[in-house]
């Protein structure tokens, strides 16, 4: 396994983040989650938009929910 990030595990962490919507976030995601899949590597993703939970409707990447936002304020309780 190639280490991407200078550790000794091999892990890295890629995000797909902006506030508007329909710019291809979750499209971009899935696209680099399959390719990291083919290859066997281990991904996990989570959609942690609060508006429309697009990369959540990919089954095929069990992407999990993210609920941060708590009456408009992010709820530190749920990163932690």
């Amino acid at each position: 396994m190639d280490n991407t990030n200078g550790g000794n595990d091999g892990c890295a962490i890629h995000m797909s983040l902006q506030g508007k919507g329909g710019v291809g976030k979750s499209l971009a995601s899935s696209v680099l989650a399959q390719y990291f899949m083919a290859r066997g590597r281990a991904v996990r993703c989570i959609d942690a938009d609060p508006v429309n939970k697009t990369l959540f409707q990919y089954r095929a990447l069990e992407a999990k929910p993210l609920q941060l936002l708590q009456d408009g304020a992010i709820d530190c309780r749920a990163i932690s």
